[in-house]
């Protein structure tokens, strides 16, 4: 016990303070929270890193304290994570229930958290409550179906993907794609895709696909890993990108057992990047199959269409082999009774034809000038031969020649009178 009169020196008191720590934690601690910076220095021997507590409202960090695995520890806390049900290794941002040994170093006069033991099952559940709280909000909000109702070309040829270019995931997607020898068109966006940066990543570059006219397709994809690396894709940020996105996302995530977010907002996903890009190829085999049976089907009609001309035919070639004189004498027949018809026609149109001629010769000659001469008319004509038709602008003397059925008299005209007789009278007056 010191007195409280007495000047320490710091190694004192940080000793005293160690004492204190000592004895009020005699035994090591159960504490949570989420890891930070642990991937500067995951590669060293002893790994020193950061636990923080975040507001649950604000997310911003409201406490943190440093913690250490030294080398004897880590092979133990590995095999721990490797043991669990769904295996997954330690990395920023993830939530951690740490059993550890409250240590007061007084070198450095810093309070400082031995990693004994770790809870992978808190992990674990933490993630999945997270993540069945986000799945029920998205639910809730209908955006999980919404990318689903958009209709995925028949042949999606123009792909965007987004992935950690020249990554196994990568080349594991192209590699499938040429070997199936069609003509894929691949547009690539460098992404993150994993930490706590990938969310903003992979939304920064389905918005951007978005904006291109040539895609049929957005395919987001990554290799394996821990339920803990991909948890980054259990993000309403993605989801909601997913859902109001123009074009049908595909994802293949990567993991075997468990089915992000991402995956159950997609259009479509798979399990991996080959099973992705085996499901676009599929599509394409899908279409040209159909193709093919329609092609076989117009093969079929047209054979069918074919082989019933042929048969006509044989037919008709048969018919004309067996009755050429039958045809011939209907033929002729027929022949014969056309020429009977063309001739009774002439004949009625010639007796028609003469019985008008007739008819307008009769008309002919009762207009004849001689006939009516002969029923006693006679004509009066002046000696310039000009036919007189009335009394006025008869002058005297005058001579006149009236022609006659059997000849003309040449008389001279003496008197002139003008009478109004009735023309239905027969007495007319007489005149010297």
């Amino acid at each position: 016990m010191y007195n409280p009169q007495e000047s320490l020196t710091v190694s004192e008191l940080n000793n005293y303070i160690r004492d204190v720590l000592n004895s009020g934690f005699p035994q090591p601690v159960w504490i949570c929270g989420e890891i930070q910076g642990y991937e500067r220095g995951k590669d060293k021997k002893h790994i020193f890193f950061e636990l923080c507590e975040k507001d649950s409202d604000s997310h911003e960090i409201k406490a943190r304290i440093g913690l250490v695995i030294f080398a004897n520890r880590k092979a133990t806390i590995d095999a721990l994570l490797q043991k669990a049900e769904n295996a997954f290794i330690l990395k920023d941002d993830i939530e951690v229930r740490f059993l550890c040994k409250v240590d007061f170093y007084p070198g450095h006069g810093q309070i400082r958290l031995i990693v004994e033991s770790i809870d992978p099952t808190y992990t674990l559940g933490k993630i999945a409550q997270d993540r069945q709280r986000l799945i029920a909000l998205l639910k809730q909000k209908g955006l999980l179906g919404r990318n689903k109702q958009l209709e995925l070309p028949r042949l999606p040829l123009s792909i965007g993907l987004i992935t950690s270019y020249d990554s196994a995931a990568y080349h594991d997607f192209i590699d499938e794609l040429k070997k199936s020898g069609y003509t894929f068109t691949v547009w690539v966006v460098n992404s993150l895709m994993q930490g706590k940066n990938a969310e903003i990543s992979v939304v920064r570059s389905i918005k951007l696909f978005n904006q291109l006219k040539e895609i049929d397709a957005i395919v987001i994809t990554r290799g394996g890993g821990s339920i803990a690396e991909l948890s980054c894709f259990d993000s309403q940020a993605i989801a909601e990108a997913i859902a109001f996105s123009t074009l049908p996302v595909l994802s293949g995530i990567g993991h075997e057992i468990n089915t992000t977010v991402t995956d159950l907002a997609a259009h479509t996903y798979a399990k991996t990047p080959t099973a992705i890009a085996h499901f676009l190829i599929g599509r394409i085999e899908e279409f040209l199959g159909h193709l093919k049976e329609k092609q076989e089907f117009l093969f079929q009609m047209v054979e069918q269409k074919l082989q019933t001309h042929r048969l006509n035919l044989k037919n008709q070639a048969l018919n004309l082999q067996r009755l050429p004189s039958s045809l011939l004498k209907q033929a002729r027949q027929q022949h014969g009774q056309h020429v009977n018809d063309l001739k009774k026609t002439i004949y009625l149109r010639l007796q028609t034809s003469m019985t008008k001629i007739k008819m307008y010769e009769k008309l002919i000659d009762v207009a004849d000038p001689r006939n009516t001469l002969k029923r006693g008319f006679s004509i009066t004509r002046n000696l310039k031969g000009r036919v007189i038709r009335s009394v006025a602008g008869v002058k005297k003397p005058l001579s006149m020649k009236t022609q006659l059925a059997d000849g003309t008299i040449v008389s001279d005209i003496t008197e002139v009178h003008k009478n109004s007789y009735d023309a239905r009278s027969s007495q007319i007056p007489q005149g010297r």
